[in-house]
């Protein structure tokens, strides 16, 4: 009898063990299927307001104000190989090569940008200030823009601009296509006593 009882007492032990082993399991399930349901709703929730936050510029203007500021953009893609133009004169004195210089990074994003080097007739892509340099010790080229240009990849905070350059050097004409990141920034500027955004397009890579 005694031997019955035991045998009882270590199944019905067994049987709790059992029990509580389930219900710790149940309640780590429960535990691990709110957080991996508040880890997805936090990674949803970053993700629209990150959309939220990041509007491209197509959505921003309408289609007819967005492409006057590429107009615009396409007249400082023109001045800056006007100024490329001017550095390979050797008549300009050093004080004028110098402002033209200084002209070039204002309407570049980055002096550091990768650009066509129409120095060679390899066309390498090289930084900024080193075309620059190389302009300064080039024979005389001079740059034509075409006036139609198209553009494309329009994001939060850029666009590319596509158009060609007919390059004449030593007599011979060569043409090439460019596309062309352009910047567009939104800068508050203030004026007397009134804050007002002021737009402006700056020239990136080529």
């Amino acid at each position: 009898m005694m031997q019955r009882i035991k045998f009882n007492s270590s199944e019905s032990n067994k049987n709790n063990m059992i029990k509580n082993g389930l219900c710790i399991a149940l309640l780590l399930c429960s535990f691990l299927t709110e957080a991996q349901s508040a880890t997805q709703e936090s990674v949803s929730e970053k993700k629209a307001q990150k959309d939220a936050a990041v509007t491209t510029l197509n959505q921003k203007f309408s289609a007819k104000v967005l492409h006057a500021y590429q107009d615009n953009s396409k007249t400082k893609v023109a001045d800056a190989f006007a100024y490329f133009q001017l550095l390979t004169d050797a008549s300009l004195d050093a004080d004028l090569k110098k402002e033209v210089i200084d002209n070039i990074h204002l309407l570049f994003q980055n002096p550091n940008a990768l650009v066509i080097d129409f120095t060679s007739d390899s066309l390498d892509k090289i930084p900024l200030t080193q075309f620059i340099q190389k302009l300064l010790i080039s024979e005389p080229i001079l740059f034509t823009v075409s006036n139609e240009a198209h553009y494309d990849s329009v994001s939060y905070q850029s666009w590319n601009t596509n158009y060609t350059v007919t390059r004449t050097k030593s007599g011979v004409n060569s043409t090439t296509n460019v596309m062309q990141t352009i910047y567009f920034y939104e800068t508050p500027k203030v004026f007397g006593s009134e804050t007002k955004v002021v737009f402006s397009t700056l020239l990136g890579a080529m």
